[in-house]
């Protein structure tokens, strides 16, 4: 990679993981009007049909083999469907603070999933990175107290981060075998609407899903969403993790967090604690030590 493409693709993962960073301030005004249900249905009708109508027009076929369509259905399922309504639900209740931070361990519950169910072996490093993260959030989650641990009175905001991050997990793996056969744009595309469709129809059988007209800033935060924390940011992590690789790529994500917890302190008066910052720092070095030791 010369260094025009380096810092092209530096400057894409950057602007990546900030979208994706200031992305819950917009969903934690939105669920003020529309129910976590409504705003991951909407949202997906239109990245879906977006990445879709990309890969059309750049030569792809737009209908997905047969023997994909079981596996799309379920990463709609769990990465749209499930991941995207206990998040925006968590922020209902939580802080963007914690949303972020707890997210920010995603490649180390990756890691520890892919053991059980992709039977990969991680050298005794990587195990110990994985035990790292997963005590750095239960310190952000329990908020550094032994008593919220022993009598697991956890937010339950944060508990839906945390089966979030879970859910997302393994759409990641059902993708990996997915896009052996079809397109980034495609797999997305595909798995977007059909989370859409399950969205809804769950939203309509519990009355959970009523879209009601936004005011224009409102309008502005939803498309946001759309726009760049969907269509674009997606497409800039493709490009990033083509060009730099996956071990790269993994430390830009730390800086997610960091924005997450900037804005809201900026946005709503959030306030970080000595336990949220030990957590994020023993979040962010389990993850390293995950996605650098390698597999055994």
């Amino acid at each position: 990679m010369d260094e025009a493409t380096r810092r092209k693709t530096y400057f894409l993962l950057a602007a990546t993981t900030i979208i994706w960073g200031i992305q819950p301030l917009c969903i934690k005004w939105l669920v003020g009007v529309w129910s976590p249900v409504t705003i991951t249905a909407m949202r997906y009708y239109l990245i879906g049909t977006t990445l879709l109508a990309l890969s059309v027009y750049r030569g792809e076929h737009l209908l997905p083999p047969r023997d994909c369509v079981l596996g799309l259905i379920l990463m709609g399922a769990t990465g749209i469907g499930l991941n995207n309504v206990m998040q925006f639900t968590g922020l209902a209740i939580s802080t963007v603070t914690n949303c972020t931070l707890i997210a920010a361990a995603s490649p180390a519950i990756t890691a520890f999933m892919a053991v059980i169910f992709v039977r990969e072996r991680l050298s005794l490093l990587a195990w110990g990175g994985i035990v790292l993260s997963f005590l750095g959030a239960l310190l952000v989650i329990s908020h550094g107290s032994l008593a919220v641990i022993e009598t697991t009175s956890f937010n339950e905001g944060d508990i839906l981060f945390l089966l979030a991050q879970v859910a997302w997990t393994t759409y990641s793996l059902i993708a990996l075998k997915i896009m052996r056969r079809m397109s980034a744009l495609q797999t997305t595309g595909w798995a977007g609407l059909f989370g859409a469709f399950i969205v809804t129809g769950y939203g309509l059988a519990t009355g959970q899903f009523a879209p009601i007209m936004l005011t224009p800033s409102l309008w502005v935060a939803f498309l946001y969403t759309v726009i760049f924390g969907g269509i674009m940011a997606m497409l800039f992590w493709n490009i990033g993790v083509h060009n730099a690789g996956a071990s790269v790529t993994s430390i830009f994500q730390n800086i997610t967090p960091v924005v997450g917890m900037i804005g809201g302190v900026l946005c709503f008066g959030e306030i970080i604690g000595i336990e949220e910052l030990l957590g994020a720092a023993a979040i962010f070095a389990g993850v390293y030590l995950t996605t650098h030791s390698g597999l055994r």
